[in-house]
């Protein structure tokens, strides 16, 4: 009989709703990105359904095909109607000739996103394989900061290793 060794890694996860539930958060999850969003939505609607206040919640959502990956739609337009998230924004990829990406719907909505991140101390949380996608989305976040913010591209950088080091943008991605 042979031994075989398996590589496991464990790394703390900074993947938690804040404590309190008013402050906005947006949650960026394309594909299977959108599992710890599941779990946010969950919270959130228990927190609702015992009387609680909750804050602004945005969820961008990607897959290709609307007709064959969009899994989770029911539970997720549900918690749009029920006002656990208050936008839901869902880009599929290949349902048109061009291309749709979460970080085009991000642009849709940038002048919200400054808001909520920039004036109400909104939480910011990417999850999702770490290809393209984060670049993608981290260069969109840098160019709303500019947009909408009138911050130069050093001024934008510095916005967002604020955000990071005070725990209000978090990144869990996997390769």
């Amino acid at each position: 009989m042979s031994s075989h060794l398996i590589p496991v890694f464990l790394r703390r996860s900074e993947m938690r709703l804040p404590r309190n539930p008013l402050i906005p958060i947006i949650m960026i999850g394309p594909g299977t990105g959108l599992a710890p969003f599941r779990g946010f939505l969950q919270e959130r609607s228990f927190i609702k359904s015992k009387g609680g206040r909750l804050g602004e919640a945005m969820l961008f959502f990607g897959c290709r095909h609307r007709s064959q990956d969009f899994l989770f739609s029911n539970e997720l337009t549900q918690a749009l109607a029920t006002g656990v998230i208050t936008d839901l924004q869902c880009a599929f990829s290949r349902d048109q000739p061009s291309k749709v990406y979460v970080q085009h719907k991000m642009l849709e909505l940038s002048a919200k996103i400054w808001r909520l991140m920039s004036s109400e101390g909104g939480v910011l949380f990417i999850c999702g394989s770490a290809g393209r996608m984060v670049k993608d989305v981290q260069s969109t976040l840098l160019r709303i900061a500019q947009i909408e913010g009138g911050l130069s591209a050093m001024e934008s950088d510095e916005f967002f290793s604020s955000l990071r080091s005070s725990k209000r943008y978090i990144v869990d991605v996997w390769r």
